[in-house]
């Protein structure tokens, strides 16, 4: 008779003061997305891993921030790391925390699934899960600024763990800090906050990307502070050509263009039209786009064969 194995179990206690600085660095970042790393310490007995973070390492300096994306500063990261490791040897890095709050999406993208999944079957990952802390949504009246979602991932497991409310704890408990001489060299610059309502339009946009044009990465204007994507669309021909895609919040409602630096004179007719028209979505703008060229490509070939 063959026995399956227990169905491995989680509990984690966080510091109240580690939390609030993640809902202060939410507070700070309310337009764009932001995260950082939590570390602490961990044990693991019969199936269950109780899991304790005790300290947030902040984004650092260089930290790259958008309605729709976020990386890390992690050389800045890995110093504090170490400084607060020379007086705690025990502390390991638990995982990341990041935000969605700002976009309207409520759960992990498929973006931060795959990351995280490399992440926890790296051979350098020390730990043998990974966990991530996702902040969703402001609350109005609640013990919480913020309402927050966490999973783990496990190494050589395909399964993400979703931890129920009631396996997690918001406990009184000393935070982990650098030394003086080291934080005071890590203070992110100020930042003027600007105010702006979930998107859900552009978390949808970034995640199908993700999956199914990892081409198009996601940037910000300078000038106008709005989102766009960049990059090459392959055709049905096996061309490709750079296209950008952006939103205008001029209206109402954000509303999406897209442009493209291809000279083919097969496409001026396709172009001019795309010129003239605003989409609900990115995504809407690179599929309408690339149906009407490979539509012309493909009646070019046609023609060609007859």
């Amino acid at each position: 008779m063959l026995f399956r194995s227990k169905k491995p179990t989680f509990s984690i206690a966080i510091a109240r003061s580690a939390l609030e600085s993640i809902f202060d660095e939410c507070d700070r970042y309310d337009a764009d997305e932001s995260g950082g790393r939590l570390i602490g310490t961990y044990r693991e007995k019969d199936g269950r891993t109780e899991i304790e973070v005790k300290a947030v390492l902040e984004p650092g300096p260089n930290a790259q921030r958008s309605p729709i994306y976020f990386m890390q500063d992690g050389e800045h990261q890995e110093r504090l790391f170490r400084a607060i490791e020379v007086s705690h040897p025990e502390i390991e890095h638990l995982g990341n925390w990041h935000t969605h709050h700002v976009n309207g999406l409520d759960t992990l993208s498929g973006g931060d699934k795959a990351t995280y999944f490399r992440t926890v079957n790296h051979e350098n990952q020390n730990t043998d899960f990974f966990y991530a802390l996702l902040v969703v949504s402001k609350n109005r009246a609640c013990n919480l600024r913020y309402t927050i979602k966490h999973f783990i991932f496990r190494r050589n497991d395909q399964t993400i763990y979703e931890i129920p409310p009631e396996a997690v704890r918001v406990v009184e408990m000393p935070v982990l800090r650098p030394r003086a001489t080291e934080s005071a060299e890590t203070c992110d610059p100020p930042l003027q906050v600007r105010p702006s309502a979930p998107n859900l339009q552009r978390a949808k946009d970034q995640e199908f990307f993700g999956d199914f044009y990892p081409g198009l990465k996601p940037l910000v204007s300078k000038r106008t502070g709005a989102p766009y994507w960049r990059g090459s669309l392959a055709l049905v021909d096996g061309s490709r050509i750079e296209v950008v895609t952006m939103e205008s919040t001029d209206g109402a409602t954000p509303s999406y263009s897209i442009a493209t630096s291809s000279k083919n004179p097969l496409f001026a007719g396709v172009l001019a039209r795309c010129q003239e028209r605003q989409f609900r979505s990115a995504r809407h703008a690179v599929l309408h786009l690339e149906r009407e060229l490979n539509e012309v490509l493909y009646r070019g070939k046609e023609e060609q064969g007859t």
